[in-house]
């Protein structure tokens, strides 16, 4: 591998993880209004998801 395509390899355009990261915002985006009246963030909505699923919760 040459230097100028391992230069071309590391630029963001060429990266999968931006495009991935910006579709994750936008899809965080949307739920925002749903869980501002719940009063919860989007990581506390797919925990409790992931608990009512898995219903382990102790003392409930």
């Amino acid at each position: 591998m040459t230097d100028t395509t391992k230069n071309e390899s590391l630029k963001l355009e060429n990266q999968l993880c931006f495009p991935l990261y910006a579709a994750s915002r936008e899809i965080i985006k949307q739920y925002r209004p749903y869980l501002d009246a719940l009063d919860l963030t989007y990581t506390q909505y797919i925990a409790m998801m992931v608990f009512g699923e898995e219903r382990k919760i102790s003392g409930m």
